[in-house]
């Protein structure tokens, strides 16, 4: 098994955290979210994470352009 973690601290995270809360279970508190992705394949591993990394760059845009 391939697993990955990922911990984001930020005073956005419950809307980041969003961006993600279809595609996984995260764990989430007062500014912090995390979530690990378990694959059997490593190469499904990486693809997985890359889909979850690109919503979070694209959600993490947005939020910079509504606080401008």
């Amino acid at each position: 098994m391939w697993s990955v973690r990922l911990e984001v601290d930020s005073q956005h995270a419950n809307s980041l955290a969003s961006s993600l809360v279809s595609e996984e279970i995260l764990e989430t508190g007062e500014g912090f979210f995390s979530f690990t992705l378990v694959e059997s394949r490593a190469k499904d591993a990486r693809a997985m994470w890359n889909t979850r990394m690109r919503s979070l760059v694209i959600a993490s845009k947005v939020i910079r352009v509504m606080d401008s």
